[in-house]
Formats: C-alpha cells, sequence, structure tokens
C-alpha cells in the first residue's frame, strides 16, 4: 500500500513543476541569476535532461566569467530581490550550480566553478570565505562562514574532492564545538584573527546585511522568523561527508546541529528556512535507520505539503507575508529549491 505521505509529496512535486513549466516564457525574461542557479540541480533530481541542458547552457554561455564565477554580469552577482545573501555568503548559489552541473555530466564546467570557489578555502583553518568583490576581484580572506564552506563542500564533494571537503568538514565541527552558548546560539561566521564572530548584535530585521539574524541563530527567538536554514546546510554538508567518509565525526557534527534545530519550539517546523534540516534528516535517515531523523523529515515535509498554494507557489513567510507580495524571482526560487529537496527527500525516505 503506498505511503500517503509519499503521494502527497509526488503531487506536491508535480504541482511545482507545472507552475516552472506554466511560467516558462517570463521565467526567462529574468537576467538575475539568483533566478536560476538551483536550476540545474532540480532538473537533474527530477530526471528533466532538457530543462537541465537548457540551464547548463544558460549558466555556461550567460552566467560564467573569466575568473571561474557564477553571476549575474561582469560586476553584479544579481540577488536584487535579497542582496543580504551574496554579501554575506558570497559562493552559496556557486555550490549549487556546481552540484547541478556534476549531476547534468557537465564535468568540465563543473570543474571551472569548482576553480573559482577552491580560492576561498583558507589553508589554514578550511573554511571557506564569505565576502567576494567582483568588479576588483579580491576575496576578503579575513571572514569564513558555515553556510559558504558547507556549500562549497557540497561541491567538493559532487566533483570527488572528499580531502578538501574533510578540510572544511573539520571546520565545521571547530566551529561547533567554540560556540560559546551552545544551547541559546548558533554563530556561523568566523573572524581568522579573533576566532567565532559573537559581536553581531543590533538589528533583528531578517534581512538586514548586519543584523544578527544572518550570524546567529537563536534558540530564544520566535523560530518562525529565524534563519533555520544557518544549521541545515551544514547538517547536510556534514550528513554527505559522513556518508563518503564513514568518519563517525562528521555524524555526530549532524546530530549536534539537529540537536540544536530541536531547541527551537515547535514552530520551527513551520518555517521555510527549515527545508534544510528537512533535506539533511532524511539523508541521515537513510545512512543511519535511525527514528528521529524520519520523523524531524516527515514533520517538516508535511507543512510543505500541507502549506503549498493550489497554484504550486508557496510563500516565503521569513520575508513575505503572502505570494502578491512576494517578487516573482523569490517565488521561482522557493518552487525550484523545495521540488528539488523535497525530491531528494522522498528518495532517502521512502526508497
Amino acid at each position: 500500500m503506498e505511503n500517503p505521505l509519499l503521494k502527497s509529496s509526488q503531487n506536491t512535486i508535480n504541482k511545482g513543476l507545472n507552475w516552472l513549466n506554466n511560467n516558462r516564457s517570463k521565467i526567462k525574461q529574468i537576467n538575475d541569476l539568483s533566478a536560476h542557479y538551483k536550476a540545474p540541480y532540480l532538473y537533474a533530481s527530477v530526471g528533466n535532461p532538457i530543462q537541465g541542458r537548457y540551464y547548463a547552457d544558460l549558466m555556461k554561455y550567460k552566467y560564467l566569467q573569466e575568473d571561474g564565477d557564477f553571476r549575474t554580469s561582469l560586476d553584479k552577482k544579481g540577488w536584487s530581490h535579497l542582496p543580504s545573501s551574496p554579501a554575506n555568503r558570497y559562493i552559496y548559489s556557486n555550490g549549487w550550480i556546481i552540484c547541478g552541473l556534476r549531476q547534468l555530466s557537465y564535468f568540465g564546467l563543473a570543474e571551472k566553478g569548482l576553480n573559482f570557489i577552491r580560492k576561498f578555502q583558507s589553508v589554514e583553518h578550511g573554511g571557506f570565505a564569505s565576502h567576494y568583490h567582483p568588479l576588483t576581484k579580491s576575496i576578503n580572506p579575513i571572514f569564513l562562514d558555515s553556510s559558504s564552506t558547507s556549500a562549497a563542500g557540497l561541491a567538493l564533494l559532487a566533483c570527488g574532492d572528499v580531502e578538501a571537503a574533510c578540510k572544511a568538514g573539520d571546520f565545521i565541527l571547530k566551529m561547533l564545538e567554540s560556540q560559546p552558548h551552545p544551547d541559546r546560539f548558533f554563530y556561523c561566521s568566523w573572524d581568522i584573527e579573533k576566532g567565532l564572530k559573537t559581536n553581531i548584535w543590533g538589528s533583528e530585521v531578517v534581512t538586514e546585511i548586519n543584523g544578527r539574524k544572518q550570524f546567529c541563530l537563536s534558540s530564544e527567538s520566535d523560530p518562525r522568523h529565524e534563519l533555520t536554514w544557518l544549521v541545515g546546510k551544514p547538517m547536510k554538508f556534514l550528513s554527505k561527508l559522513y556518508d563518503q567518509t564513514n568518519e563517525e565525526k562528521y555524524l555526530l557534527g549532524a546530530r549536534a546541529l539537529l540537536s540544536f534545530f530541536e531547541k527551537l519550539d515547535g514552530e520551527r517546523i513551520h518555517n521555510y528556512g527549515s527545508c534544510k534540516v528537512m533535506w539533511a534528516s532524511a539523508e541521515l535517515f537513510r545512512l543511519t535507520g535511525e527514528d528521529i531523523y524520519y520523523k524531524t523529515a516527515e514533520e517538516i515535509l508535511s507543512w510543505f505539503c500541507d502549506t503549498q498554494h493550489d497554484s504550486g507557489l508557496w510563500v516565503h513567510s521569513l520575508l513575505y507575508q503572502d505570494v502578491d507580495e512576494q517578487p516573482f524571482e523569490a517565488s521561482l526560487d522557493i518552487v525550484q529549491e523545495l521540488c528539488a529537496e523535497i525530491n531528494d527527500t522522498i528518495f532517502n525516505l521512502f526508497s
């Protein structure tokens, strides 16, 4: 007998893909990289080679720059609707693109992209730098962060460089061990001269480039408006690293990140950013068979299935109140991401 959640999840993916198909002409008119960078991974994941090739070629001929970066233009990363993302985690999108290109067998293009982000890895610490200035082509090596490191680490694993990925994973473990209040806060940025960056208290606006929420996940605030993916992304990376190496320390690190997520109250499930925790938990369930991972992934997955609009859209509730307020680029991003991650989730939970 078919699992009801599996059927619901498949219907959810189909509705999302139908929305994308129905809006294809409008999507093609968008120049901003932020609207397209998850598409190669999505179409590789759901098995649509025609759309996969279209987006891989878009990355190759439109967004790939001479330095190996993928960005909207020579001097702009893009992200007009969410400038805090590249400002604080410049290579986050590059990781998505490279993983998608590898799945689509664009090996040479993926390697060009990987060679660019390799420059961001700290030789001493193993983590990846947060900031890049596209006009001057200069990396700021002072600040590293867990999300850039995890995105780069997933790209490294996709391209077979386990050694460099392990150095990145060990940096994530170092960050976990350095947390001064591990039950209350998860700080995600690292100053190579001073250590964990904790002087981030100020604005509580989620999109503020220098705001607290960009640099620290708190278990003491409303979890519906916290960036819960700050623990979900490294959790996904460490789970993949555990799969590749079978080293227990990476599983323990992923479990520590989930334990912090569990310190947030029950509303943590009702948060768009928790899709990353769902994604990682499902992977860990496949690897370990432990019920805690299944339960976490199941709860979040059920919520995403229940909250999808009939049109196939979701509201990015961290940022917007309703679909009418939400920019089209943001709608596109959330549909691409959730369809891909839900597809991976049901593979890991129900195969």
